[in-house]
């Protein structure tokens, strides 16, 4: 008996199949990144300066500790704190100013004594964190570290446009790079906003900002500038250098507008550019220390918003520019946020996260909590919680056990 062993026939033959299992095997690993779970988060964001306003002065580093202290064994993973005091940064910056840097001397000296006779006020706030400052402490290091120490993962929420307080030329709260160009802004302060951005910020009536908000919006820097992107991208780089944080989260809700109310749809590319030059800095950064520096952003509620002001975070994942967004609101939670839409746009590996604003009522929050989470969210963001202070009230946080797990969330009316 001859076997049949023309070897190009066997040649042939295992070429074919190896190609097979090279298709299957290609096919199974697409599926499997498809199908990989993403990361789940509850994210916990905090200001640099409310921390300030509710002890009496000299606040001590165990007061300032407790403000991270309060989320800790809530359910919260993950927290974000913002470095921008207004303008200033609430830390010793050598790109840009310090908070209280405005103020001469002596006025500064003056509103600090203020602080021992007035309440939760501006006064109380800077003397509580020149109280820091003055014992050679950096406050927004204590903060950071404490979150880290407690096995949080932490990351610089940094408001990459604010434009509180900017009808007032001598507020402590702006800059000297805003307030020396003018011909940088993208209007004048005052002027009316349009229809687009009236919607972005309160898009019904019972929902509206207060309208000394909207006056703000004209004010705010251009980022068709090249020293404004440049002086932006300096910041974030402190922010990234100078501190052990897991990830750089751009807050663009906080204020949303980066171009002329009607250029930002042609400005889409220079924003996703200034982008790259975002995430070649974190990549840098991170191969410095030899670990990887996370890039997030919080974004509208709508996709097309984004769009229309000269956002484009669908290109910025797909590009690996981002790691995550947070889908918010301004302020305001007055429509579900349209996670679905966001997810049919996004790469599947993608978490998105949503971003829950301030509510009076716990079971206003456990609504919104469920709605998210049968839209099928990766994980919420809980952004102003702690404004309640303002009215005197604590924050529940005990209510954050039940908002960051679906399973522990009590059922309610509709």
């Amino acid at each position: 008996m001859t076997l049949n062993c023309d070897p190009c026939r066997l040649r042939s033959g295992l070429v074919s199949l190896l190609a097979v299992w090279f298709l299957v095997g290609t096919a199974c690993a697409a599926e499997s990144d498809a199908e990989k779970p993403r990361q789940q988060r509850f994210i916990y964001n905090s200001d640099a300066n409310h921390i300030y306003h509710y002890k009496p002065a000299p606040m001590n580093v165990a007061d300032l500790q407790g403000y991270v202290d309060e989320v800790v064994g809530t359910g919260v993973t993950t927290f974000f704190a913002s470095p921008n005091w207004g303008m200033p940064m609430a830390y010793p910056s050598e790109v840009t100013e310090i908070i209280g840097a405005q103020l001469a001397p002596e006025k500064l000296a003056e509103m600090r004594k203020a602080s021992v006779t007035k309440g939760s006020s501006a006064e109380r706030a800077l003397a509580n964190f020149y109280g820091f400052i003055d014992a050679g402490h950096d406050p927004f290091r204590i903060m950071i570290d404490r979150a880290r120490e407690k096995n949080l993962e932490v990351f610089i929420s940094y408001r990459p446009n604010e434009i509180h307080d900017v009808q007032n030329p001598d507020s402590f709260i702006v800059t000297d790079f805003w307030r020396e160009h003018p011909e940088w802004r993208v209007g004048k302060i005052g002027d009316e906003i349009s229809p687009l951005f009236a919607e972005i910020i309160g898009g019904s009536k019972e929902h509206r900002v207060h309208p000394i908000v909207a006056s703000w919006f004209p004010g705010a820097l251009n980022f068709a500038i090249p020293e404004v992107r440049a002086q932006r991208l300096a910041e974030l780089r402190e922010c990234c250098e100078r501190y052990p944080i897991d990830g750089l989260d751009i807050d663009f809700q906080r204020f949303p507008i980066y171009f002329p109310q009607d250029a930002g749809a042609e400005n889409v590319e220079t924003m996703t550019a200034w982008m790259r030059e975002v995430r070649a800095m974190t990549r840098e950064v991170g191969e410095k220390r030899g670990r990887p520096l996370l890039l997030s952003a919080r974004i509208m509620a709508r996709p097309q918003q984004n769009l229309a002001i000269g956002l484009d975070p669908v290109t910025w994942a797909k590009e690996g520019l981002i790691d995550f967004v947070e889908v918010s609101h301004y302020l305001r939670n007055d429509f579900p946020l349209p996670i679905q839409e966001y997810r049919e746009l996004m790469p599947a590996e993608l978490p998105i996260y949503a971003s829950v604003e301030v509510e009076k009522e716990s079971d206003r929050y456990r609504r919104i909590a469920r709605q998210l989470y049968d839209d099928g969210v990766d994980g919420l963001m809980m952004f102003n919680y702690f404004t309640r202070r303002e009215g005197g009230v604590e924050p529940d946080f005990t209510l954050l056990n039940e908002l960051s797990d679906p399973a522990s969330l009590k059922p309610v009316a509709p």
